[in-house]
C-alpha cells in the first residue's frame, strides 16, 4: 500500500473515531464502554497507518496534511451525521485549510 494511501486511511479512521466519540457523548455506561472500545480501535488503526505513512512521506508534510484533512472532513461528517450547522465561515475555513494542504505538498 502506498504511503499516501496509508495517510488517507489514517485520516478516514481518525474521522471515524471522533464520530464514534461524539455518538456516545452523554450516553450511559452500558452503551458507552463498547462504543468507546470501537473508537479506541479506530484510533489505534489510525496511528498505525499514520506511522507507516511517515516512513516515506516527510513528517513536515504528512502531519499538516493529516491534521488539515481531518479538520475538514470532521466538519463535513459532523454536519451529515449529527446535523451540526455548516456555516459559510466553516466552508471558507475548509477552503483555506485545503489550499494550505496543496501548498505544503508541493
Amino acid at each position: 500500500m502506498s504511503a499516501w494511501l496509508q495517510l488517507v486511511g489514517a485520516v478516514v479512521l481518525n474521522v471515524a473515531a471522533y464520530l464514534v466519540y461524539k455518538a456516545i457523548a452523554g450516553s450511559g455506561p452500558r452503551t458507552w464502554w463498547p462504543m468507546f472500545a470501537v473508537g479506541l480501535l479506530l484510533g489505534a488503526a489510525n496511528t498505525f497507518l499514520f506511522a507507516r505513512s511517515i516512513k516515506a512521506i516527510p513528517l513536515s508534510v504528512a502531519y499538516p496534511v493529516f491534521i488539515g484533512a481531518s479538520f475538514a472532513f470532521i466538519i463535513l461528517a459532523a454536519a451529515l451525521a449529527f446535523h451540526e450547522r455548516l456555516l459559510p465561515v466553516h466552508l471558507g475555513g475548509m477552503a483555506l485549510v485545503m489550499t494550505g494542504i496543496v501548498l505544503v505538498t508541493r
